[in-house]
């Protein structure tokens, strides 16, 4: 389904990859051009070792709230969990606002967001 809104040779962002196989699998699909970001330096040494023959795939440690990338840089933007975890701790409601706002920010004008949660869409749609 993601290719009836994502060309394989779209810039995508994974925003809070984690140690998740899904950029994995979405390289093994032809999604070649894939930065991951996560605030955790652990996952990130950790992918970056584990995909280290996969030079069009990018590891950051970088905060979802503050993006260093600038603006309209990328065609798709994906969030598996991470405004779920944001929305766990302090703060969450502005952290949530800061992250989709840096969102807009470096998503390409007619770019896509995909979001994934756990969370019920009239829980999350407010956002």
């Amino acid at each position: 389904k993601l290719r009836a809104y994502v060309k394989e040779s779209d810039h995508i962002l994974q925003l809070g990859c984690g140690n998740s196989r899904m950029t994995e699998d979405m390289f093994e699909d032809g999604f070649t051009s894939i930065a991951n970001i996560d605030i955790s330096k652990v996952c990130i040494d950790q992918m970056k070792e584990k995909h280290k023959f996969k030079s069009t795939l990018t590891w950051q440690v970088m905060n979802a709230c503050h993006l260093d990338f600038p603006d309209e840089t990328f065609d798709c933007i994906i969030d598996k969990g991470t405004m779920d975890s944001i929305l766990c701790g302090e703060g969450s409601t502005g952290n949530v606002a800061k992250m989709l706002s840096e969102c807009a920010r470096v998503l390409k004008p007619n770019g896509v967001f995909f979001m994934i949660s756990y969370g019920v869409p009239d829980n999350r749609l407010g956002y």
